[in-house]
């Protein structure tokens, strides 16, 4: 600590009741959250994002070809991992290529894959996640300019693998 060598003892003694044990304030901030109207709150919270994340699991499973099991269960966060599988990639065409046109083209910020997974393995550059924090109208636009650009995408990957044989 930066503090005179007098006053380290007191500080130490003070810093173990910040930490140790939950200070008094705290614990009253605690019994706030509840009550009737923040659970309620919590509530509409959970609804929303349990109807965010089936508006978008249910439009993925609608796109033939995601493997629905390249879907990560979607139990906890506010995520849906998905992989687009080998037949949705080609070189220079994996998950990073395909959220920057995606943004670039609809709009839509998806996250690539390659940001979760170990950097010497190739499944990141499969992967990408989605999130269904923002809401149902945004989880309803979004997914909805994925399904226009899909198509589009398909069609790259598999010009691309053409190309490359």
């Amino acid at each position: 600590m930066v503090i005179p060598e007098s006053l380290v003892e007191p500080i130490n003694c003070l810093q173990q009741n910040m930490f140790i044990n939950a200070p008094t304030i705290s614990q009253t901030a605690a019994l706030r959250c509840w009550d009737d109207d923040t659970i309620a709150e919590l509530e509409g919270h959970c609804t929303k994002y349990r109807t965010s994340r089936g508006i978008i699991l249910d439009e993925l499973a609608s796109v033939a070809e995601i493997d629905e099991t390249n879907i990560a269960p979607a139990d906890g966060g506010f995520y849906v991992y998905v992989d687009l599988g080998e037949r949705n990639v080609a070189p220079g065409l994996g998950s990073v290529a395909m959220c920057e046109a995606l943004l670039e083209e609809e709009g839509v910020a998806f996250t690539p894959g390659n940001d979760f997974e170990d950097p010497a393995g190739t499944l990141g550059d499969r992967r990408f996640r989605i999130s269904y924090a923002g809401g149902t109208e945004t989880a309803t636009r979004a997914m909805e300019r994925f399904h226009r650009f899909w198509p589009a995408w398909v069609e790259r990957v598999e010009a691309a693998r053409v190309c490359d044989y």
